[in-house]
């Protein structure tokens, strides 16, 4: 595969969706809303994004679309989406 299509494959977009949740689930906290209500909408959606891991490895490999920018970026997209879950 041409480096410049392991930008754009489907596993590579899932990873990259997980990176561009944080700002949605951090955002969560700044509705003004319940905390109890917050705590799940955050955690649904952290759910939700945390499917993402496990779907983006199954169709990278179903789909033969590995590469070393995938493998480097899904653990880094990992650690970014797990930090702010945990503040």
């Amino acid at each position: 595969m041409p480096e410049s299509a392991m930008f754009f494959t489907i596993p590579t977009i899932l990873t990259w969706t997980r990176i561009v949740a944080i700002p949605l689930i951090v955002g969560v906290f700044y509705l003004g809303m319940e905390a109890s209500l917050q705590n799940l909408i955050a955690t649904v959606m952290f759910v939700v994004f945390a499917l993402t891991d496990w779907l983006d490895g199954y169709l990278a490999r179903k789909l033969n679309q590995t590469s070393s920018f995938g493998a480097f970026l899904d653990p880094v997209a990992d650690k970014f989406l797990d930090f702010p879950s945990l503040l």
